[in-house]
This record gives C-alpha cells, structure tokens and sequence, in this order.
C-alpha cells in the first residue's frame, strides 16, 4: 500500500542534521535516490553527509566563539540540500502562525503569556541528614562490585583469544552498567527519597542474593555434590553470573568478591538506613511542594472567562516518586470532597493510573483534567473535575492539557528539550489562561556543580552507545561535548525564561533553512492580487527608499520579529528567468530563477545563491507599502528620462550576470570536490549569455532622503 505519512518533530535541527536525516530516511526507506527524477538529487546519503560535516565546522566554529554567519552556513549547505527541505518539510512556529494565520489563532483562543519560571532548591531532608551534594561527592567511590563478576576472574593465562576477547568486552560492558547505576542514584535522590531508598533496598537485595548463592556454592562443594571444575556445558543458572558472557563460580576468586561485597554492602546498608528514617515529615521537597500546591488552589488567578483556575500539572522522571506523590498530595488538606477541595490524579503510563474522583482510564483522567482541550467539556459524570494531576514523561508530548495554567518540574530532566515539552502541554493555541507558569526543583543551588557531573557521564555514555550501536556517524568527543554544551546553556537559561522549542538556541532552525515565511507572503498577496499579477507583463518595476521603516513586533510584543536590514544601499534587486531548463544539478535553489541584489557602485551584495537575505531584503523594502512612493518614481524617471536613459542600469544588470556566470561556475567547480555523482552543466545550460536570461521584474533602492551613501548602514549578514 503506497501509504502517506506525516511526520512530526518539534526539534529536526539542533546541533547536527541527524534528526532530519533520519527522518527522511524513513520517508524513502533509506534510497539513495529516491528524489532523483523528482529533484534532481541522485544521492541523498551523500548529500547529508557534505551537509553535516559543513554545520557541524559552523557550529563548533560558533561554539568557540569564531565566525558563525547564518548566511554563510545557508550557502555552504548547497542549492539541493535546501531545494529538498524545501520540497518536504512544512515549518510552522510560534511566530509564524501569530504573523500569517492571526485571525485563526485568535478565533482558536491564541498563545498564553508567559510569566517567568520559579526556582526551588528544597533540601533532601529537613534535618539535614542526608543531601543530593553529599551523595555526589562519595558517588564515584562506589565499587559496586556486584555487578562486575569480570573482575574476579582467578586466572587468565590459559584463555584462548576468543575467550579473551569476549571477557574484555564484558569487562566494558559492566564499566558502562556501573556508570548508569552511579547515574541512577544520582537521578533517583533527585527525584525524591523514595525513589532512592528503594533502589538501594534493590541493590542490597542483590548482594545477599549472590552472597546467598556463593554460600550453597561453597557448601555444595564441601560436600562433594559438584565437580569442582564442571563441564563448558554445564547449565546450572544457580552457580553462574554476569550478562552476556555467564562465569561459573568456580571460575572467580571468590574471597576477594565478598570481600568487596562485603564493603558495598555496608556503604548501601547505611544510605539505605538514613533514607528510610526520612519519611513524609521529614521530606523538605515534598513540603515544598505541597506549599507551591496549596497557594495554587488558594489563590487560583482567573482565566479569560472568569473562571477560577486551580489546575496544575506535576511531572517527574519515575514512576516510583509519581505513586509516592500521589499518596501524600491525595491525602492533603486541600485535597478531596470536602468544600474547596480538589480531585488528584496520577497517570504512569502503566497499569497504575487512579484519582481521588473514581476514574482510572487514562482518556477518562485527562478527560477530567482538561475537558475544554479533551473535547470532554460537558460531559456527565459522578466525581468531579481533576485539579492536580501527577505523571510520569508519559504525558510530556501528543497531549493538549491547556485547561492548564501551572507546571510543576518535580525533578529536572538533563535534556531540556524534555523539559519544554513538558510545559509545551499547556502553552498551547486554545488556552483561555491569560498566563502560564512553570516551578522548576532543583537538586543543588550551585548548578555548576549538577551540570559538570552530567556532563562527565553523558560524555561518556555518549561515545559508548555510538561505539554499541555501530552508528555510520559515531560521535566524537568533541562532538558529544558540543552537545552537552548546548545542553547546559539552555537549562541554565531556563532558570530565567520559559523558551520556545523554535528558540533554544541562537543557532539555526528550520526557519532559517526553508522559504516557509516568504511562500506565506507570497500566497497572501496572490489571494489578494491575483488578476493584477497575471496581467502584469515581464521587465515590470518599482522604486522603494533605502530605509525601510522597523515592522511591528508580533502582537504580544514578547519576542522580537525576524531582523531586517536597517537599511540598504542605493542599487537594485534583479529577478531573473533563465531559459534553457537543466539537465544536471544546479547550485541554485530557486531555478531557473535568479535572485541577486546589486548597489549602484556595481558590487554584488546578495548572490543569487543567498536567496532567503535578498527575500528578506526586499521584504523589509517594500512588504506593507500600499502605495507606491510617487517623489522618487518622479525623480527616477527624471534620470532615466522616462526609460530612455537606462546606461546606468543596464551596466549594473551587467554586473550581475557576471556574477552569476561566475558563481554558478564556481559553485559547480566546488561541488566536484566535496560531493559524489557532481557534474558540470553542459554549455547550452550554464547561465552564460545575456540573451539566456528574461527579466521578470527588479526593484530600484532609492537614496530617499537624501541621506550621504557612506553613512548608511550595512545589511546584517544574518537577516
């Protein structure tokens, strides 16, 4: 079945063009010609390859505060690469659906404000017996060695080269599962004390089990019941350990492993103690949080009915801290039936969903929760409206929760994207919340110190699961630490400022890759036109003054809009039509038309192959002008004597068929050494001639207020 399929993502670039690739990968099963009729591109995997090595350099260059010019980077890529995106890929952000769809989004209800996020560092235990700081300082002292059976191997020197080489890959294998086990604890006290005191009760049971089982062991063979030295065939489960390679008993040193054992145990035996002794009373985060849930219902702010809003969403990373919630929120004075009460709920993503309201399906919950967003607004049933409802990242993307004002961040996932996904549940087009907010619990006020720990694991753990998965682009670690940069600066900013997923970083998006926002213009001014444009003949043009007015911000004035040129030099844009259609690859995306903005002094500014700066360029001159400028089309026909005397233009169009030869050539000459199945166009369908060409329409940059050419400014090379 030839089926169609749209695909989603919130983040296709972040800091590298895996995500996209990926994506398109799928789209075409993986063919490596799959747009070749359609496009052009005979070889897609080629084409991302040269892709990502050139935004990668841009990137680290960025990173380490070199050179990063967008525009550069857009070039760089190459025509098929953005021709692609261009063919399949829809961009739609925040801001371009306030500026080209406003009448929708505010018939749908529109976006929420954003007030700024609250920080909470709460200690692990009011007093002050055990801390998340103090488990970081002792946590790489932790041998656990019962997960590391490989380690105990009593001799070696009789090994074969195959079993050697296995015990070594089981040796790393068990290094990277103690890494993750350090990081679980970690993660688990963060979360709550609940969470790390039953992962430490499961590790002590782990170690009596294998003390339990070396103890029949050794009894067994006191006793004479087991050959000392069995077959390689023996099966007995009892006596072996470890994953993936299985060691026999017999076959590790087994007094130095209880040894170890021995010293482990004692370790989790008093941490596993002291989180025990913090119970309910004793747990600063969990009051913490029940303070932030009772002002919420006390204090509930009015949304754009009146209505009083006393909803709010708590994620956290585990299950086991999401129960441990629910059973405290649940049974808290503003909680249940009573006046002013409010219903709990708690969604895992498992079996274990309930509420204080009665209904345990997971629609029937959210439906509760959000009925305007559910589309569940209305219906009858016994129990009430949920006001607070705890999950798991279960709920963290696909959901419409905006009924909701408040998200509450019980613990910090370490990749932040997850963290704005999470709030994306309910900011969101249709809130009637005049204002949403987030609470952020973090494990330590000294967040250098929590960032410089994730990153000594990720790192690692990053390079590791590359190297596993055999991945075709392993990362390095200059990679990895790029990511995990990345990473740390937008957690850090999201202490201040609750940020689009669109806005994470200063680095490129997909709107800075597609022509999405130009092709809106375009079509809105088609609707509006229509006739006009296709009675229009070719070689049509109009004047527009160098210095264009700043255009409106979008309507909550939050983010500022895409910059444009503060102003332009004196010259003209050229839209040009070349006639001979290709037969080979073209390094221009908007074939055969070319786009190039010129000055007066003949110096080509904008090249054809930076399409989306001179789109930006005329935007800023001439979107919203009504009216043509009367003075200066009078004062250009007084020069041209009413297009007689066109020398001056004729030579600057000169130039930019020049330019054009010229970087279509150069262009093509680069393209053979950087990418497979690259070949040079034939003589009959390189933009060469003059007589090649049809001028469709140009706009003329007028000095409009008589201001000297020298003082105005340059166009940024990122607009």
């Amino acid at each position: 079945v030839n089926t169609k399929v749209l695909m989603l993502s919130a983040t296709p670039v972040n800091t590298s063009l895996r995500d996209l690739r990926n994506q398109i990968y799928l789209m075409t099963e993986k063919r490596r010609d799959a747009f070749r009729e359609a496009l052009g591109i005979g070889d897609v995997q080629a084409l991302f390859g040269v892709a990502q090595r050139e935004f990668q350099q841009w990137e680290q260059a960025r990173r380490s505060g070199g050179p990063a010019n967008k525009a550069a980077l857009v070039e760089r890529l190459g025509a098929d690469f953005l021709t692609l995106l261009d063919a399949v890929t829809i961009a739609r952000s925040r801001d371009h659906l306030r500026r080209f769809y406003p009448a929708v989004t505010e018939r749908i209800g529109g976006f929420p404000e954003r007030s700024r996020p609250r920080n909470l560092y709460p200690p692990t235990d009011r007093d002050g017996d055990l801390s998340y700081d103090e488990l970081h300082d002792r946590i790489g002292d932790f041998r656990l060695a019962v997960y590391m059976p490989s380690q105990y191997v009593k001799d070696t020197s009789e090994l074969d080269a195959e079993k050697a080489r296995l015990r070594f890959d089981q040796r790393d294998r068990e290094r990277w599962l103690i890494g993750m086990m350090r990081v679980n604890l970690l993660k688990r006290l963060e979360s709550s004390v609940h969470a790390f005191a039953l992962t430490t009760g499961r590790i002590l049971e782990r170690m009596d089990d294998l003390d339990r089982r070396i103890e029949a062991w050794r009894k067994r063979g006191e006793g004479g019941e087991i050959d000392a030295r069995p077959d390689e065939d023996d099966e007995d489960e009892e006596f072996t350990v470890g994953r993936g390679r299985r060691y026999r008993l017999d076959e590790l040193d087994l007094d130095r492993w209880r040894q170890d054992l021995a010293e482990d145990r004692k370790t989790f035996a008093g941490l596993h103690r002291r989180a025990k002794r913090i119970t309910a009373r004793r747990d600063a985060k969990l009051a913490a949080l029940m303070e932030q849930l009772q002002r919420k219902v006390e204090a509930a702010p009015a949304d754009k009915d009146g209505r009083a809003n006393r909803k709010a969403l708590v994620f956290t990373t585990f299950a086991d801290t999401a129960r441990y919630l629910y059973e405290h929120v649940a049974a808290a004075p503003f909680a249940g039936e009573g006046e002013g009460g409010v219903h709990v709920a708690l969604v895992t993503g498992g079996d274990g969903n309930r509420s204080t309201s009665g209904v345990s399906r997971f629609e029937d919950i959210l439906g509760r929760f959000a009925p305007r967003a559910q589309s569940r607004e209305g219906e009858d049933g016994e129990g009430g409206e949920i006001d607070v409802l705890i999950a798991t990242d279960c709920l963290s993307e696909g959901q419409n929760l905006q009924d909701c004002d408040l998200v509450v961040n019980y613990d910090i996932h370490w990749n932040p994207v997850r963290l704005m996904q999470r709030f994306g549940r309910v900011d969101r087009l249709g809130s009637r919340n005049r204002e949403v907010g987030m609470v952020n619990f973090w494990p330590t006020a000294d967040l250098d110190r929590y960032l410089d720990l994730k990153n000594r694991v990720e790192a690692r753990m990053a390079l590791a699961d590359a190297t596993a998965t055999g991945a075709d682009d392993p990362l390095s670690e200059d990679t990895a630490q790029l990511d995990l940069a990345f990473r740390d600066e937008q957690l850090k900013r999201l202490r201040q400022e609750i940020l689009d997923l669109e806005d994470v970083d200063e680095g490129v998006s997909m709107s800075d890759l597609t022509l999405d926002d130009f092709l809106a213009d375009l079509l809105g001014y088609i609707q509006q036109h229509r006739a006009a444009l296709e009675a229009a003949p070719f070689g049509i043009h109009a004047v527009a003054p160098a210095r264009a007015p700043a255009p409106a911000g979008p309507p909550d004035g939050r983010r500022p809009p895409e910059r444009p040129p503060d102003a332009a030099r004196p010259g003209a844009i050229f839209c040009l039509r070349h006639k001979a259609p290709p037969t080979a690859r073209t390094p221009n995306r908007l074939w055969p038309y070319f786009l190039v903005y010129v000055r007066d002094d003949g110096a080509v500014r904008y090249g054809f192959r930076q399409a989306r700066q001179c789109l930006a360029l005329f935007r800023s001159l001439a979107a919203g002008r009504a009216e043509a400028a009367t003075a200066l089309e009078d004062a250009f026909d007084r020069e041209t004597g009413y297009g007689q005397r066109m020398e001056k233009y004729d030579q600057l169009l000169d130039a930019v068929l020049r330019d054009i030869s010229g970087t279509f050539r150069g262009a093509q000459l680069q393209a053979l050494t950087r990418e497979r199945g690259a070949a040079l166009a034939k003589a009959s369908e390189r933009p060469d001639r003059a007589e090649d060409f049809e001028l469709i329409a140009w706009l003329v940059i007028a000095d409009g207020h008589g201001a000297p050419e020298e003082e105005a400014q340059e166009a940024p090379d990122d607009a």
